[in-house]
């Protein structure tokens, strides 16, 4: 791995290239840590609110968010690790869905609907 996980999960969030690459000990992050990118998201100036503002403004724009990546930034990052450390961080951030609605109410059968329902094919034996 190469130590751009937390660029490259940066940028999907925030469509910014920040550094954010750094481990705990000073050296380069080698693998995604979903709590020290959170951490490092507020100390950048990314607080939880920020990234839900930023990612509401993108999809009423009929914009993509998270942020498509370039090739470059997710150099050495798995697409399926690289999928669950920015589903892990969602998580923690709790934007797994920006807008939570309500379940669908039961509605009533049109009587075309209705009729396709009861319409089976001959081998089923009715």
């Amino acid at each position: 791995m190469s130590g751009r996980w937390h660029i490259a999960l940066g940028f999907a969030l925030t469509g910014d290239e920040l550094d954010l690459d750094v481990a705990a000990d000073g050296g380069p992050g080698d693998e995604p840590n979903p709590e020290r990118l959170v951490t490092q998201l507020e100390q950048g100036g990314w607080s939880r609110e920020r990234i839900l503002e930023h990612a509401l403004s993108r999809v009423t724009g009929d914009l993509s968010w998270p942020h498509f990546v370039p090739a470059e930034l997710r150099t050495g990052c798995g697409a399926a690790q690289f999928h669950a450390a920015l589903g892990a961080t969602r998580a923690l951030l709790d934007l797994q869905v920006l807008e939570s609605r309500p379940p669908s109410g039961r509605t009533r059968l049109s009587p075309d609907e209705e009729r396709l329902l009861r319409d089976v094919p001959p081998h089923h034996g009715v």
